[in-house]
């Protein structure tokens, strides 16, 4: 028997926003990839899960998990049994074909000189700005005559669009505009440290809830500076 903290339960509903199905190794290492493999995470939890086994429909297990009280979890060979004071419940594991899954490699990052710290009230600003807005491109851009790095959102493909930016540090010298679509940004709220390079970003959740990464693919438009 064992249990699953409220925080692990949070990372597993943030990761079905990322994919609704999972495949959950044996140890304490949880990961998720899109279907389109634009957005990888991984998350150390506290727990140590017993074996490998998969979920299709993991909304819907986070949603039957919520109707009981704190319950424990034992993990048969075909499927889990949860239990509280009330009652208890058996939930089948999926087939592992039918789920997309991360590749066993871990990403290596290229080496960058693209960094900063995205704060939790800077995150939630941006995006609830982008919101009301109704743009869908999130931007950071290198202006090294004002020696700032700034976080906007907008839409690229609109020159009349509304926009917002925020100073998220200093310029690095170079001229550089990368683009996220909003819609990817499927991150857990939280402090991190962000690291751009070519293509791809890393999102590392510094926060001492969460050990907790996210790497998300940028957008072909963006442009990596001179």
């Amino acid at each position: 028997m064992m249990k699953i903290s409220k925080s692990t339960m949070d990372v597993l509903k943030n990761f079905s926003e990322i994919n609704q199905s999972i495949v959950i190794k044996e140890g304490n290492q949880v990961r998720t990839i899109s279907a389109l493999k634009n957005i990888l995470a991984k998350a150390s939890v506290g727990e140590n899960f017993p074996k490998d086994f998969a979920i299709y429909d993991l909304p819907t297990f986070i949603g039957f998990h919520s109707t009981m009280n704190d319950p424990d979890f034992d993990f048969g060979d075909e499927c889990m049994t949860l239990s509280d004071d009330k009652g208890r419940g058996k939930y089948f594991y999926a087939e592992e074909s039918v789920v997309v899954t991360p590749p066993d490699k871990e990403i290596e990052m290229p080496e960058t000189d693209i960094n900063f710290e995205l704060k939790t009230d800077v995150l939630e600003d941006i995006m609830k700005k982008s919101n009301i807005l109704k743009v869908v491109d999130v931007c950071l851009k290198s202006c090294p005559k004002s020696n700032g790095l700034y976080l906007y959102v907008t839409n690229k493909n609109n020159d009349s669009s509304n926009d917002y930016s925020v100073k998220v540090g200093e310029s690095t010298g170079k001229k550089f505009n990368i683009v996220f679509k909003r819609e990817n940004l499927k991150i857990i709220p939280g402090d991190y440290l962000v690291t751009v390079a070519n293509g791809i970003s890393h999102f590392t959740n510094t926060s001492p809830d969460y050990k907790l990464e996210y790497w998300i693919a940028l957008e072909a438009s963006s442009n990596y500076g001179e």
